[in-house]
């Protein structure tokens, strides 16, 4: 397995990748809809990204982010001051108190297949009663047997490839991007099908409501997703 690049390579791709629009979408409802004042946590929040673009429209929220991944929170640390950055791992974080705005941006597909609803239940759980949850992520086709899961990766990742090239993305964020489609393909990495993550979301939320964002409008098939749930 490649593993996730430095902070930098990451950071840089998502101004090439065509996540990028689902992370820009996630920022904009995010900073319109948290309350004043209110406690924002990002889960596996990799390198930081969100914490930068959400903190210049919304100085008033109090911002935290956990990632298992150290470097990611060394680079946090350095780069987003005012920010409150730990280490820790999805399936077994627990917070001291509950968070109004929960987010986790392009991730879960990390996390193995068989564990991924238990990940998003202890997501659900760091959200106050009130609270907002927004997960968003990347799926391929839906498939039926590990051929047509390795088929329905390989022509994400080449979608992938092919946008990144097209909006000028660097040597580096090209290669990354290729290791994506090498990781997904081999199941080091575990992206699901729209019609496999929706049921998980469904039995953890009391109302998912789902926005795609790439390559077109209209669930399901591949792509880029966001889904915006209520805590039961």
């Amino acid at each position: 397995m490649k593993e996730l690049p430095e902070a930098e390579t990451y950071e840089e791709g998502l101004e090439y990748w065509p996540y990028k629009t689902s992370l820009l979408t996630v920022i904009e409802y995010i900073c319109e809809h948290a309350p004043q004042n209110g406690k924002l946590l990002d889960v596996m929040c990799g390198p930081g990204y969100l914490f930068g673009k959400i903190k210049e429209k919304r100085p008033d929220l109090s911002l935290y982010g956990v990632d298992i991944d150290e470097r990611y929170i060394e680079h946090g640390n350095k780069t987003y001051s005012g920010v409150h950055f730990e280490q820790g791992d999805v399936l077994t974080w627990r917070p001291e108190e509950k968070f109004d705005v929960v987010v986790c941006t392009g991730s879960v597909h990390h996390i193995p297949y068989e564990l991924q609803e238990q990940a998003i239940a202890n997501i659900a759980s760091m959200a106050s009663p009130a609270g907002l949850v927004i997960i968003s992520d990347c799926y391929v086709d839906d498939y039926s047997d590990e051929t047509e899961r390795k088929q329905a990766a390989a022509k994400l990742g080449y979608e992938y490839i092919r946008e990144t090239i097209a909006n000028g993305g660097s040597e580096r964020v090209i290669s990354w991007t290729i290791d994506i489609l090498s990781n997904d393909v081999l199941m080091h990495e575990f992206k699901p099908s729209y019609e496999k993550r929706l049921p998980l979301l469904e039995k953890c939320f009391g109302k998912v409501t789902t926005i795609k964002t790439w390559p077109n409008a209209n669930p399901p098939g591949y792509g880029d997703y966001i889904h915006i749930c209520e805590v039961r």
